[in-house]
């Protein structure tokens, strides 16, 4: 399972341990003071400040992997 501290930014792109996310924080064009989030299939996200950005882009991309790696996604028990 990967987690926060297996993280880091270059520039405005995210990568896990060595390996780059695919996932990235781009300029809003109209608004640049916000953010948005760049999937690895180039969807954007909602606009965000750049704090929120990196938060979600950290948030989603552990999903994807921590999903990759236990085989099947984690439900809640009723």
């Amino acid at each position: 399972m990967y987690g926060n501290r297996n993280t880091r930014w270059e520039g405005d792109r995210l990568y896990i341990s060595t390996r780059s996310t695919g996932y990235s924080i781009v300029r809003d064009q109209a608004y640049p003071t916000m953010w948005r989030v760049r999937s690895p299939d180039g969807a954007l996200s909602d606009m965000v400040n750049r704090a929120r950005a990196k938060d979600a882009a950290i948030t989603r991309a552990l999903a994807v992997l921590n999903v990759r790696e236990t085989g099947a996604e984690q439900g809640y028990a009723a």
